[in-house]
């Protein structure tokens, strides 16, 4: 049965999710559990709930209005409601009596049209600059049908699609959406399994033999490598994951290292979800350029930050 994904956003100008000036879709829905992952609010296929605590004036409308007595009203010296998100049914009627917006939905069910209309409307930007529509998520996997609908109605516009991908999913649905997009944006987190496992909850030996089958097709691929600290900052993780690479049939047409950053950790805050990462400071560009050198001497060709140049087919 086909499922029919919520969406999180529509970020315009998007300059790092593939070539040129993108759009990029953010769909809701993830098997993997990374625990740096900077788009959280995208793991859950189910509706959510944020809670900015710096607009909540401790009125307690929240705690009254909510049948399951998920929130607890606020304290008696200012202390913020509490939220049972266990709880919590996602009934939205907390969301609709705030009126200072502390509470707000995650996830909307958007229209195909309603979609298009957004993301078609900056076609003179892609067409001016080699960019296009970016479908990431959460996993796009997850929604095969509705992603390659999707991409059938882009492409009749002559509107360059690109999928990001964990790759971790169903060769079938793979396949199927390899005949469809121009670019795929796919993670290789770590090579090893256990660690890979251990960290993010999923082996990683279906990521890489779904990413050596898509290099067999001759499918326009870059490889994306999030630099994480404590989890693949390593010359030997990085030596091997290169050797991979180089033995793909072809090797992919570039590697781009996203150094760690920490700019998600409010999101975590608001979803009421610890954050491992708490207090880490960001990578900067210097900090992986040892590891990217190990890569460009292998001949892999590599960027630091994202994708450069124009979209092709």
């Amino acid at each position: 049965m086909s499922v029919y994904p919520l969406t999180t956003n529509i970020q315009r100008f998007s300059l790092d999710d593939g070539p040129g000036i993108r759009t990029t879709l953010f769909l809701k829905g993830c098997p993997l559990h990374c625990p740096w992952c900077h788009n959280p609010e995208t793991q859950s296929q189910e509706v959510e709930i944020y809670y900015h605590e710096a607009k909540c004036v401790r009125c307690g409308l929240c705690a009254e209005v909510c049948p399951e007595k998920a929130i607890t009203p606020p304290g008696p010296n200012g202390e913020a409601p509490q939220r049972d998100r266990e709880a919590c049914s996602r009934c939205m009627e907390c969301v609709k009596a705030c009126q200072y917006q502390a509470l707000t939905k995650v996830g909307e069910e958007m229209p195909m049209e309603d979609i298009l209309r957004e993301v078609l409307s900056d076609m003179p930007f892609y067409k001016s600059s080699g960019g296009g529509v970016t479908i990431s998520g959460g996993e796009p996997l997850l929604f095969c049908d509705f992603v390659v609908e999707l991409a059938l109605r882009l492409r009749k516009e002559d509107c360059h699609v690109a999928v990001e991908t964990s790759g971790f999913g169903k060769w079938e649905d793979l396949y199927r959406l390899s005949e469809h997009i121009d670019l795929f944006l796919y993670d290789v987190k770590h090579i090893d399994d256990s660690k890979h496992k251990e960290e993010i909850g999923v082996p990683v030996a279906p990521v890489l033999d779904n990413l050596r089958r898509l290099s067999e097709r001759k499918t326009n691929i870059r490889v994306r490598i999030p630099v994480i600290p404590g989890f693949n900052m390593d010359k030997d993780c990085f030596g091997k994951i290169g050797d991979f690479l180089l033995g793909l049939d072809p090797p992919p047409e570039a590697v781009d290292l996203l150094p760690y950053h920490g700019f998600a950790e409010g999101k975590y805050e608001q979803l009421d979800r610890p954050y491992k990462y708490v207090g880490l400071e960001s990578l900067e560009r210097d900090d992986v350029l040892e590891l990217e050198d190990i890569l460009k001497t292998k001949g892999l060709s590599t960027t630091v930050g994202g994708t450069v140049g124009v979209g092709k087919r």
